[in-house]
């Protein structure tokens, strides 16, 4: 009779729990599969409203036994049939299908293999039952017949519910598997696409799962352990310690809450038990003396999160390409690499505080199921459970809105970020009432998103106290039956009401919390994408170093496209050598190549085809720090820190004295000027530099050349947008400065490169000329029309002479 009786609540507790292992285990392999080879999932709206109707039929068989079993239970306890087991079960797996019904919020509801896997695991379940209660057993079972045949019958007939569910589901993957194999790949692809469809393709980002937050973060997971610090290790063991003991304090407090009640007397003072009630409240909670050491002791771990974390994106970012610093906003960028503070809440908000809330209510179901009666265990179960499952479905069709309202966030941000930085366009422009216009459009669609989402939250809120009051009415209601017949004391009375508002207070900020996780996922999302852009120049783990250059250049048969930009290549198989010490000058229209050859030899860009060389050395076999520390670049636009000048201008060599700085400032004609300033040195530039005029900043530019000692100098139209006066200025600096360095001159006035040693002239993407500016003159071509035409500007600019 025993051995009958404990098969029963073997198999009923593990109805619900082998449902939900099954679909989990099931999903988390078809998301895997799904994730690694792209298999599609079709939704047939027809076919799941088909499947939908046989869960509210399962749920209508549910419920009648399970009212049935209840009442029997309460009204004649006795006997050996687990009454307790059979209603929590049912109400469990009642539970499951129910959440079955509601629609998905992301999107269609689709029932897939996943969902059959769960039905098979059912009707296994079913059956056993359904043995126990058909066979020779029954004799054992202290239970009415007619209950026990009106069961199994029951049973009987959900079986066959999940055979025709589980029936529908093969035959629809078998007719979606035959009509994909007699399609062409020409007909599964749409027609205004070049490959396969994807979800962002279908417009905007695809919904993010648990499942797809884990996968995708799986970069960060090794920022969130201080493997680099074993006294922080030891701290996140410690935090862990407190955090057990705090749920032990939150068992006890109840618990002696009971005893005390129970001691109060008529002329006796219960001095032990009001103690002890006090330490454990003392203890007790975040604000407690438990919660303030581990939050204190927190501290440092959290930091050294965000420190690894936030560092790690900002070093990621800097090394990638020129093309992605060329395509993103800079306010966006920088919107993206503060999240890691998000990444951080999100860790301490799951580990202490959603993380126990769950534990506290498993334990307050294993207490109430020992020492009180198992049908508060029901009831806790159940009101924790539909709280915690209608928060976090609801949470889930405010994720979206929460979104829209982080982008519209970031946009904002962006638009008067870019706003603010070019405020001297916005002035010259008189566009002051635009832009603000444009921020204010913004703002307005921020707080559009905003509005939403704060509605939304109010009937979240609504929702979540209707689901308490519901829990407190059963509790309260079976309660004071106990009490009447004799079952249950006041004392314990008490207790049980201080503990389940004692689960219900943390329960209160569950969508305050859940939705600080969604949040800081969502945040958190901006520096993962930063952590998935890979750069474009990849340093090859056997790269060598370039020792002692000598400075030496060649292009060959360099060809360049820029992706996406234009379906004519950049450069197109171009060759050309720069001898150790000399100048070579590279001249063309715009968009002939010229800047493109500079940014491929500092490897900005890898080669499409061909290859370039440094002392006989492909730049791709090269380390980048090496090969960067052998060249000195002057721009044409100087971009300073907004620093002072002395900081600019040791940028390029931290190790400079003041006397190699001042010296490299009187080579690029320059420290008389600086000195003039009344905090000379230590003058602060300004944002971009712009306090300095454009040819200080050239020259700041050309000093800081000097300090970096290169011995390859690349000069990309240094002395474009200058005046006369101090174009002549900077050309007297970059005479000393180029002088013994392998120099590399993008030229826009070709009065400046007329003693080059070698003039190569591109015309889109190709060299049509190479030569002394003497040997090109003569030959008459495509240079000298170049030199004639601005030889003609000139003298017009000059005017006549008198």
């Amino acid at each position: 009779m025993a051995r009958v009786q404990l098969g029963l609540e073997v198999a009923f507790y593990l109805y619900p729990c082998a449902l939900f292992l099954a679909l989990a285990a099931s999903k988390s392999l078809f998301y895997y599969r799904t994730r690694k080879h792209g298999i599609p999932q079709v939704k047939d709206a027809r076919f799941s409203r088909l499947i939908w109707a046989c869960q509210a039929l399962l749920l209508f068989l549910y419920i009648p036994s399970i009212i049935i079993v209840a009442r029997d239970g309460i009204v004649a306890p006795e006997g050996n049939f687990p009454y307790t087991a059979y209603v929590a079960a049912h109400v469990a797996v009642l539970l499951f299908f129910f959440c079955g019904l509601f629609p998905d919020p992301d999107g269609p509801w689709a029932p897939t293999t996943s969902n059959s896997h769960a039905w098979m695991t059912g009707v296994l379940v079913e059956s056993v039952i359904a043995a126990i209660f058909g066979s020779d057993n029954r004799r054992y079972i202290d239970i009415p017949p007619a209950l026990l045949d009106a069961l199994v019958g029951v049973a009987v007939i959900r079986i066959a519910i999940f055979v025709v569910m589980i029936a529908l589901v093969t035959w629809r993957q078998y007719t979606l598997r035959v009509s994909q194999e007699a399609s062409t790949p020409d007909e599964r692809t749409g027609l205004l696409s070049n490959g396969p469809a994807s979800p962002q393709a279908a417009g905007g980002k695809p919904d993010s799962g648990w499942l797809d937050y884990i996968a995708g973060f799986r970069v960060l997971f090794p920022y969130l352990w201080p493997k680099d610090s074993h006294l922080y290790q030891a701290i996140v063991v410690i935090c862990l310690v407190l955090l057990i003991c705090q749920r032990i304090v939150n068992l006890l407090v109840p618990l002696q809450l009971a005893v005390l009640v129970s001691s109060l007397t008529y002329g006796h003072i219960p001095y032990k038990e009001i103690a002890l009630y006090i330490l454990y409240r003392a203890l007790q909670g975040n604000s407690g003396a438990l919660g303030a050491a581990r939050s204190i002791l927190w501290i440092p771990v959290s930091q050294s999160l965000f420190r690894r974390l936030s560092c790690a994106a900002f070093e990621h970012v800097l090394g990638l390409s020129l093309d992605f610093h060329l395509s993103k906003k800079i306010g966006e960028v920088t919107s993206a690499l503060s999240r890691g503070a998000a990444m951080n809440s999100f860790l301490e908000n799951f580990i202490f505080q959603v993380f126990p809330m769950i534990f506290d209510i498993f334990v307050a179901g294993v207490l109430f199921f020992i020492k009180f009666d198992p049908f508060y265990t029901i009831i806790v179960f159940f009101i924790m459970w539909s709280y915690i499952f209608l928060t976090i479905y609801m949470a889930k069709y405010r994720v979206r809105q929460r979104r829209e309202m982080a982008m519209q966030s970031r946009e904002m941000d962006a638009v008067k970020t870019d706003a603010i930085m070019a405020y001297e366009t916005v002035q010259h422009n008189c566009a002051v009432g635009p832009e603000t216009d444009r921020f204010r459009r913004q703002v307005v669609s921020f707080q559009a998103a905003e509005r939403w989402v704060q509605w939304s939250l109010n009937g979240l809120n609504l929702t979540q106290s209707s689901i308490f009051s519901l829990g407190t009415a059963l509790l309260v209601g079976l309660s004071a039956y106990k009490i009447s017949v004799g079952q249950q004391t006041v004392a314990e009375f008490v207790g049980l009401i201080v503990y389940f508002t004692q689960l219900q207070a943390p329960l209160n900020f569950f969508g305050t919390y859940y939705s600080m996780l969604q949040n800081n996922l969502i945040e958190a999302e901006r520096m993962l994408d930063l952590f998935k852009q890979t750069p474009g120049v990849v340093e090859k783990p056997d790269a060598a170093k370039l020792k002692d250059p000598r400075g030496e250049v060649e292009f060959e048969n360099v060809s360049f496209s820029y992706q996406g930009k234009s379906i004519r290549p950049a450069l197109g198989g171009i060759s050309f050598k720069v001898a150790p010490g000399t100048k070579t000058a590279i001249v063309g229209e715009s968009g002939s190549g010229k800047s493109t050859c500079l940014k491929l030899l500092f490897r900005f860009y890898d080669v499409s085809g061909g290859s370039i060389k440094v002392d006989g050395h492909d730049i791709r076999d090269l380390q980048l720090d090496s090969l960067r520390r052998a060249i000195g670049v002057v721009p044409q636009d100087t971009v300073l820190f907004n620093a002072s000048i002395f900081y600019n201008l040791i940028y390029a060599n931290p190790n400079a004295t003041k006397d190699d700085v001042y010296e490299a400032c009187k080579a690029a004609n320059i420290h008389d000027r600086i000195m003039e300033f009344p905090d000379q040195y230590e003058t602060m530039v300004g944002e971009r530099g712009l306090k300095l005029s454009g040819g200080e900043r050239q020259r700041v530019a050309i000093a800081r050349a000097i300090l970096k000692d290169a011995r390859i100098l690349l000069l990309d139209e240094a002395t474009a947008s200058l005046d006369s006066h101090t174009e002549s200025q900077i050309q007297d600096a970059l005479e000393r400065v180029t002088y013994g360095r392998t120099t590399i001159t993008i030229a826009h006035r070709l009065s400046t490169i007329t003693n080059s040693d070698q003039i190569v002239v591109l015309h889109q993407g190709a060299i049509v000329e190479r030569g002394t500016h003497a040997e090109l003159l003569a030959e008459g071509g495509k240079y000298y029309a170049m030199w004639e035409k601005q030889t003609k500007a000139e003298k017009t600019e000059k005017g006549p002479e008198v």
